[in-house]
């Protein structure tokens, strides 16, 4: 079955054999909680490439040095039931997993713009109380 890259990811840190073993931890998690048995297994030929199966999809997910390629091949039969919405899902997971093996640094929380001193209203010198 033709796989097709769907999405690529900027990673800062190369996969490390840690970063493997973080990766197949939060794989697995995931796949406690799936509708549909997961499995997954490193590539015996090249292991910077994580092969995932959810059926009737089948993924994988390349780790270059500094990038990560998501492809998916899904049966003819089964392209219809492949929406928009699902790819996004897909895409969000494996975003949340490369943040969780720290391939990603998470982005930092915005500054607050209000102000941090009191909010009661300062008193003039001169006022009568």
């Amino acid at each position: 079955m033709k796989k097709n890259k769907l999405f690529e990811f900027e990673i800062d840190r190369p996969l490390t054999a840690a970063k493997r073993k973080v990766v197949e931890k939060h794989i697995a998690e995931l796949a406690e909680g799936a509708e549909k048995p997961v499995t997954f297994a490193w590539d015996e030929e090249d292991d910077h490439i994580l092969h995932v199966a959810i059926d009737p999809a089948e993924i994988e997910i390349h780790f270059e040095d500094l990038l990560v390629e998501l492809y998916v091949g899904v049966p003819l039969w089964a392209r219809a039931l492949f929406t928009e919405r699902r790819k996004n899902e897909l895409r969000d997971l494996v975003a949340d997993v490369l943040e969780k093996a720290k391939f990603v640094t998470p982005p930092k929380a915005p500054k607050s713009t209000v102000d941090t001193e009191s909010t009661e209203p300062k008193r003039r010198k001169n006022a009568k109380a």
